[in-house]
């Protein structure tokens, strides 16, 4: 949670608030609701005024209500550099983390075995990650999409908790061209339309490269929706608008006023598109960059495998099929598999081709 200007904190039975720089502290046994602001370019908990970075240590059973949403572990409240506004990050061991991940990624009331293989790639995907950008943060992940989804005690049930603790520990890790083995992201999506792309076409080169592979599965599976989609329309005008709002370098161009496919996933997805300006000047984005420019949700440019056609001044999507990036794990095709019988090692084998188990030591979640 970010630029908050006030929130509220609650526990089942109370908690600690101490500041990191100052070491001020306080003990707090009251359940209710707690009111957390920002006072002189200070973390103010309740009544007491404490530092620019404060630690709430939840009491057994170590949960809090963070503006009524659950999560476990700790939260830490830190001065955002404007010293009016503040951040709230969520300390948690990894396997309780997992908790809140898995049945917000995946459907809580699918086949066990999708949920085991949702709960490998997940703990993958974040230990990927934590490597890769944590060490030069405050925090390691995002709570959204922009990372991996993570609802807390709110996307937890039976079968998650037994889909994490029966999978503990276990990360998957692949070859690398120097013919060692390391983890990696391991990504997933939705639904792949059908095949799912090789990485390097979506995410560039990466320590590990993931092929793609046939799904014959998902398209039983996902809605029909968000299987197949389209038409989507978009003027010329809202596609430079958008462009230039997130990419700001592109006012180069003065005006996006052509687009061009130049390359082609494996399997049909647009993975490289050509910009080109009022001026002459020319750019290019990746495919999932430029589709993620013109609808930030995802939910209406639902993936990469297109048609883009050029028409009535603007871009028309046609054929699009599957949700998401395609690359790795097809959540929609993992609970196919799972409902044919394989269980969740063979999940994992078909759609990380190269890769294997192992398992590594985590605190278990409480």
């Amino acid at each position: 949670f970010g630029n908050l200007r006030e929130c509220s904190v609650e526990t089942p039975a109370g908690f600690t608030a101490e500041g990191v720089g100052n070491g001020i502290a306080a003990d707090f046994s009251d359940t209710d609701r707690m009111p957390i602001g920002i006072q002189n370019g200070r973390i103010r908990v309740g009544e007491h005024l404490l530092d620019k970075t404060v630690i709430i240590r939840p009491k057994d059973p170590f949960f809090f209500r963070l503006d009524g949403r659950g999560f476990r572990g700790n939260v830490t409240f830190q001065v955002n550099e404007d010293a009016n506004s503040f951040s709230a990050v969520n300390s948690v061991p990894l396997e309780s983390y997992l908790l809140g991940v898995v049945g917000a990624e995946m459907h809580s009331y699918w086949e066990p075995e999708a949920l085991k293989a949702q709960a490998v790639t997940a703990r993958t995907y974040c230990l990927a990650i934590k490597h890769r950008f944590g060490s030069g943060r405050a925090w390691d992940l995002t709570r959204t999409q922009a990372n991996q989804v993570y609802d807390g005690l709110a996307a937890e049930n039976t079968r998650v908790r037994q889909a994490v603790l029966a999978t503990t520990g276990q990360i998957l890790i692949g070859k690398r061209s120097d013919g060692g083995e390391s983890f990696f992201p391991a990504y997933y999506s939705s639904s792949c339309g059908g095949h799912t792309e090789d990485s390097r076409a979506i995410f560039g080169e990466d320590a590990v490269s993931l092929p793609g592979v046939e799904c014959p599965w998902c398209k039983s599976i996902a809605r029909r929706k968000d299987f197949y989609w389209g038409p989507v329309f978009y003027t010329m005008e809202t596609v430079s608008a958008k462009l230039i709002e997130r990419y700001p370098s592109l006012t180069r161009l003065e005006r996006i006023t052509d687009i061009e496919v130049m390359q082609n996933g494996h399997y049909g997805r647009f993975t490289q598109i050509r910009l080109i300006g009022a001026n002459g000047s020319k750019d290019s984005l990746r495919g999932e960059d430029f589709r993620l420019s013109l609808d930030s949700t995802g939910r209406r440019l639902k993936s990469t495998l297109a048609i883009i056609t050029k028409t009535n001044g603007g871009l028309l999507f046609e054929e699009g099929r599957g949700f998401g990036h395609g690359v790795g794990l097809c959540q929609c095709g993992a609970q196919g598999m799972a409902r044919e019988g394989l269980d969740y090692t063979e999940i994992l084998s078909f759609y990380y081709p190269g890769t294997r188990i192992v398992t590594i030591e985590t605190p278990a979640a409480p």
